[in-house]
């Protein structure tokens, strides 16, 4: 997992892009796998949900629209893989402020899955987790959650630090784009939650 810098640059941009085109399309009803460059596999078409001519989802969804949905989705597949890797601190990790500062974030990330989890319920859309398997900027893919549940001390504490920089780093691109785009407010005031914790998180972790 490479790190990513503090500063999105246009790379980064169009990283942000396609993982956002990515979570749309499967929401909309099309998907596949995902490559970690940033470029959306040809997707497969299935059954798709209509939307109204603003791009609010119809069918039960009430004033979600296909943007919120799929920043929910994809935020729970993103916090549910972090706090596995957070689990592993305690006992793998080497430094007690790494330790102490992945704490923090282990307990914000439950709060926040709890909050994505019941917007998600709210929409009638199934918490069924259609990132699974995808390897996207954001996420950990197996190869790398195998090495972290290896590693540890130093070893450890050094994947981590890169896992989490570029959670976090995604999390708060990401929330701060649902932001401007998104359209329920319950779902526009969670993203703001979002954003400014990784922030806090990511200015905060111990070198």
């Amino acid at each position: 997992m490479a790190e990513p810098s503090a500063q999105t640059g246009r790379g980064g941009r169009a990283q942000l892009a396609a993982t956002l085109l990515c979570a749309l399309l499967i929401v909309s009803g099309c998907a596949g796998p995902q490559q970690r460059a940033g470029t959306p596999a040809e997707p497969t078409i299935t059954s798709s949900s209509p939307t109204g001519a603003s791009g609010t989802a119809v069918g039960g969804t009430g004033t979600f629209s296909t943007t919120d949905i799929a920043w929910l989705q994809l935020l729970i597949a993103m916090d549910d893989q972090t706090q596995y890797v957070l689990e592993l601190a305690p006992r793998h990790g080497g430094e007690p402020a790494l330790q102490r500062w992945a704490a923090g974030v282990a307990r914000d990330n439950r709060t926040h899955l709890t909050t994505l989890r019941d917007l998600l319920t709210t929409t009638g859309v199934p918490d069924d987790n259609p990132h699974e398997g995808h390897d996207m900027p954001g996420m950990v893919n197996a190869e790398e959650l195998q090495a972290l549940s290896n590693a540890t001390g130093a070893p450890f504490d050094r994947l981590l630090r890169s896992a989490l920089l570029e959670h976090l780093t995604h999390a708060e691109e990401l929330s701060d784009e649902l932001r401007k785009n998104g359209a329920d407010p319950r779902v526009k005031k969670l993203a703001t939650t979002v954003k400014n914790s990784a922030a806090a998180h990511r200015q905060s972790m111990p070198l």
